[in-house]
């Protein structure tokens, strides 16, 4: 049978073609929806539980959430989350001077990375 002709495609299964377009269809969604959960989130927290000073912590989710980094090491190493570290830190258990200690992160990271390249 020729390639052109294949019921199944390169890719497998129609099924599995299909299952990966519905997965796709519902990931966009929930890039669509993810800013408006955490803001939600934030208002719930804050009327409910009066938590807005430590809730805005949330929103330096959304970019984490929207990089998607390859390696873990990047998902954890990047300025992004350094920063979210610094702050949680700081915040809710009061290690704002050993904390800071934490920022010599990006530049490390940073060589890491081009070595890796």
């Amino acid at each position: 049978m020729s390639e052109t002709n294949n019921p199944l495609g390169p890719e497998g299964s129609y099924y599995e073609a299909k299952a990966r377009e519905q997965a796709k269809e519902t990931e966009s969604k929930w890039n669509a929806l993810y800013p408006i959960f955490i803001t939600g989130l934030y208002l719930v927290l804050g009327f409910l539980f009066g938590l807005w000073h430590p809730g805005w912590l949330l929103f330096l989710t959304i970019p984490l959430y929207y990089m998607r980094p390859k390696t873990l090491a990047d998902r954890w190493l990047n300025p992004v989350m350094i920063v979210l570290i610094y702050l949680v830190l700081g915040l809710f258990f009061n290690l704002w001077h050993p904390g800071w200690m934490i920022f010599f992160a990006i530049p490390v990271a940073a060589i890491l990375h081009k070595k890796g390249s």
